[in-house]
């Protein structure tokens, strides 16, 4: 019998023993990972393709998806095993926010576990094109977070390593029928803790200031002799809302309290962000977080889609109408660059890359950053409709420039939406190959920082950056392309030093073994001659 939900209430009958698996799982540390990679199954499915990349983790390697992984009898942990022969870590997941009717075991606990707006109706989601109704889960919801919880502590009982929370705040957009301008959210489990919010930011107002900063009446304005969550005596704020007429575009910048609310970004809580709903998502993703390592009673990795705090890693996908640059049409940054169905390599996305290094560090610390391709969107299809060398070519040089600036590249190998798979595009045994250098080159790629010092380059077209985890290294990426490589010769690469390195060394995917490139230095200034620069070279500069 499929577990449902068949209550409203917050105690709810989803947790289970912990099974024998628990006890034989063997402990990662996501710090020491190089390699990821991407391979997304059912939970009763398996990829082959792994055995054969043998990466240090893949980012979520099974899904949870609407019934499906309710219960254990759902899943195919038998593959666990496996995975840890060969040293891989295994990552469970699960979708954190939509949702369908059959779900749960009545539309009174849909409605109830389903994101509202500002009117308190549940906002659907028919953008996303599912045959059934969908909605975002509502994560201010105990109940909802509970469901979560339940879900993700079956795979703990199973064995996984850890789990990946997808998409955990990406309920507020509004969707399709509000046009994305941010009208959900708006449920009373919300307002309520929005009243506490504002109760506690401004423990001094009387009546009278909350009248003359925000416009509220007498009838309705936050108060503390009554509970938050009486929302007829205490303060409501789609009432607010409507009687405004802001009840369906309530971040309108004409509503005084809009920013005290604040604009959720998806897959993003940002550190500097302090409004209610930034402190509020932080403060139920970390009791979540706390409660799956609580209740695992061991080691285990957790990660989501985006920049998140109280992570191992964090797993960032590349989507468009992404907020990392802003652009006039406002798809962000292009995080897949085609030309007329061509790679664009002559691009570069170095400032991309250190902006999510830099913003993830303020988020999370110094943990780990993975970028995969995101699906199914139209950065993934661009990726598979490029002719096969220009597929290589893009994790030669944007694969490569993500490692030269502090970041891990998640190779592709499945999704669960029937596209192909690295496989079947032909990719697998060059991925396979092409990984096999960062893997023997771990140490370089392990807890960097980017150095201060400034690199000089005389090649045009050419990125550059300077890594240091003890050893100091020289990245340097050709974006000389023009669907291909444009190899280029005799590039001179200067940097100032404190002191002289003892050794230079130069390796590189695109050679066999390392050489030793010609270098002079005095007082520190160091200058180095790359012969050839294909794809991408590494100047290791040892002591």
């Amino acid at each position: 019998m499929r577990r449902r939900l068949t209550s409203l209430g917050l105690v709810l009958s989803l947790v289970v023993p912990a099974s024998p698996a628990a006890a034989k799982t063997k402990t990662f540390d996501a710090r020491d990972f190089a390699v990821y990679g991407f391979s997304q199954s059912d939970v009763d499915q398996e990829d082959p393709q792994v055995y054969t990349l043998r990466p240090d983790t893949t980012i979520r390697a099974i899904g949870k998806w609407s019934t499906n992984g309710d219960e254990a009898a759902d899943y195919n942990f038998g593959q666990i095993a496996r995975y840890h022969a060969q040293g891989t870590a295994f990552m469970g997941s699960g979708t954190a926010s939509v949702i369908f009717p059959h779900d749960f075991a009545s539309p009174a606990i849909f409605d109830d576990m389903s994101t509202r707006d500002a009117n308190g109706d549940p906002v659907p989601h028919d953008e996303f094109g599912f045959p059934v109704p969908a909605r975002r889960g509502n994560i201010f919801n105990p109940a909802y977070r509970a469901y979560l919880l339940g879900w993700a502590k079956i795979q703990i009982d199973g064995g996984v390593d850890g789990i990946n929370l997808d998409e955990v705040n990406a309920g507020f957009s509004g969707g399709q029928k509000y046009g994305f301008n941010g009208n959900e959210g708006f449920d009373d489990y919300a307002i309520a803790d929005f009243t506490r919010y504002l109760l506690a930011k401004y423990p001094r107002y009387t009546a009278a200031d909350w009248t003359a900063r925000f416009g509220m009446t007498a009838d309705n304005r936050p108060r503390r002799d009554v509970p938050p969550n009486d929302l007829t005596r205490n303060f409501n704020y789609r009432t607010y809302l409507k009687a405004n007429g802001l009840n369906l575009d309530p971040l309108n910048a004409a509503n005084p309290l809009a920013p005290e609310w604040g604009r959720v970004t998806a897959n993003r809580m940002y550190a500097g962000d302090t409004s209610f709903t930034a402190t509020y998502l932080r403060r139920y993703w970390k009791s979540m977080v706390d409660e799956l390592r609580r209740y695992a009673k061991r080691p285990i990795l957790i990660t989501s889609n985006g920049l998140l705090p109280y992570v191992d890693f964090n797993s960032v996908g590349l989507y468009p109408w992404n907020p990392d640059e802003q652009t006039p049409d406002f798809r962000g940054a292009d995080y897949m660059p085609v030309l007329d169905g061509h790679l664009n390599g002559a691009k570069s996305l170095q400032a991309n890359y250190r902006y999510l290094k830099n913003t993830s560090r303020e988020i999370a610390g110094d943990v780990p950053v993975t970028v995969f391709i995101d699906w199914p969107n139209d950065m993934m299809t661009s990726y598979l409709n490029l002719p096969l060398e220009e597929r290589k070519d893009y994790w030669r040089i944007f694969g490569a420039e993500a490692y030269a600036n502090g970041l891990y590249p998640a190779f592709h190998l499945k999704d669960t939406v029937g596209s192909p798979t690295a496989e079947q595009l032909g990719m697998l045994d060059f991925l396979t190959e092409y990984s096999r250098f960062y893997k023997d080159n771990r140490r370089l790629y392990r807890n960097t920082t980017h150095a201060p010092q400034p690199v000089r380059v005389s090649a045009a077209n050419v990125s550059v950056s300077l890594l240091s985890n003890g050893l100091r290294t020289v990245h340097l990426v050709n974006h000389n392309y023009d669907r291909g490589i444009r190899p280029q010769s005799d590039v001179t690469v200067g940097v100032d030093l404190p002191r002289c390195p003892r050794r230079v060394t130069l390796v590189s995917p695109d050679r066999t073994g390392a050489s030793t490139p010609a270098s002079t230095c005095r007082g520190g200034r160091l200058t180095v001659t790359v012969d050839r620069l294909d794809h991408y070279s590494v100047l290791v500069l040892a002591g």
